[in-house]
């Protein structure tokens, strides 16, 4: 049974459209994240569910229930925002059992449930403080707490950790992926930074201009991108885009150095030439485009311009077809800049996109 469905929900502000014939059905227990760019609809589609916004069109069900036209309140869900909006006058204890307090929950009972949640999150020393007096990932857990004592059906999560440093950032990450694996209660995650979407979702919808790009797995949307703007979006760094001639089954690359006609797999080959375009953009994340190693057929020799050491992994600047692409190598064959280096190409990884429409061909 699904536990949220949204049906050609659209939603305009005056005359204009910020969300379009939006389709969602989500699974009991699943984690689900809204991702994309600052504007593109995500919060709005959030907060439609929460029963914040009004919807223009479609409908949304909860439980195969419609709830248009039910406030807030009716609708068995917890939300927690960006900005904590704890109650800064009442202590945490307060703070979590305030919801409870609301809908007539006795006093014994509201006891039983902020010690549980407390525990869960591990503030039972900070129950008698108030939020000034904690930090930002403690008020997070506060008002994570919040929304774990009413027990909802559904929990909506508004760009949660978005205040936070990048250390706290990453800490807060893992324990609420760790709180939704113990619970096992459905989530929807609204975010604009796609590492969370990555780490966090079992599915993510990559939103763009009011409208769900794609809706997928992680994997299948960092293997298999719709079009060229997932394509971009998700990854980092970012898949590199080629524009290129496609021609008698492979693709024409250039670099300062040196001219490559990359052989293609045959099965991409039968897709570009069905497409009957010459000139087409191919897309090959930086991990699918490496030193050589060996006398491989696809390798094309590239001077490096920039070495950037991460860590783990280097990533190499380089110039094919007059657009700056990256690789990714590891630290013990990093080469120096200014020298010359054949990258080969993972052909079976490549994705090729519509010069035009964006839309993926291959």
């Amino acid at each position: 049974m699904a536990v949220l469905k949204i049906d050609n929900v659209s939603k305009t502000f005056g005359e204009t459209r910020v969300l379009e014939d939006i389709n969602i059905a989500m699974a009991e227990g699943e984690f689900l994240i809204l991702v994309g760019p600052s504007g593109c609809g995500k919060s709005t589609l959030l907060n439609m569910i929460a029963g914040l916004e009004t919807i223009s069109s479609g409908t949304i069900t909860l439980d195969d229930t419609p709830v248009n036209d039910r406030s807030p309140r009716e609708r068995d869900i917890a939300m927690v925002f960006q900005f904590y909006a704890l109650y800064p006058n009442m202590n945490v204890r307060k703070n979590i059992e305030f919801g409870l307090k609301m809908r007539g929950v006795d006093k014994g009972e509201r006891a039983k449930t902020v010690e549980r949640v407390a525990k869960m999150l591990q503030i039972e020393n900070l129950l008698d403080r108030k939020p000034a007096q904690l930090s930002g990932g403690q008020r997070q857990r506060v008002a994570i707490g919040r929304a774990l004592a009413r027990d909802p059906a559904l929990f909506l999560f508004d760009e949660p950790l978005s205040n936070l440093d990048a250390k706290l950032r990453v800490e807060m990450r893992t324990e609420i992926k760790q709180l939704h694996q113990r619970l096992k209660t459905a989530m929807v995650y609204v975010t604009h930074d796609q590492i969370e979407a990555m780490t966090l979702g079992d599915r993510i919808a990559v939103m763009n201009e009011g409208r769900v790009q794609q809706l997928g797995t992680p994997h299948e949307i960092y293997d298999n991108p719709a079009n060229r703007y997932v394509a971009g979006f998700i990854g980092s760094p970012a898949m590199n885009f080629i524009e290129c001639e496609f021609a008698n089954g492979s693709v024409r690359l250039s670099s300062p150095e040196a001219s490559l006609d990359l052989a293609l797999p045959e099965a991409t080959a039968d897709k570009l030439a069905k497409h009957g375009q010459s000139k087409v953009v191919m897309g090959v994340r930086p991990e699918h485009l490496a030193p050589a190693d060996g006398d491989e057929a696809n390798a094309l020799a590239c001077p490096i311009e920039i070495v950037e050491p991460t860590g783990p992994d280097t990533y190499l600047l380089t110039h094919i077809n007059d657009i700056e692409v990256t690789a990714r190598c590891t630290p013990s064959v990093a080469p120096d800049v200014g020298t010359t280096m054949p990258l080969t190409f993972d052909t079976e990884r490549a994705v090729f996109f519509d010069c035009q429409s964006d839309e993926r061909i291959a």
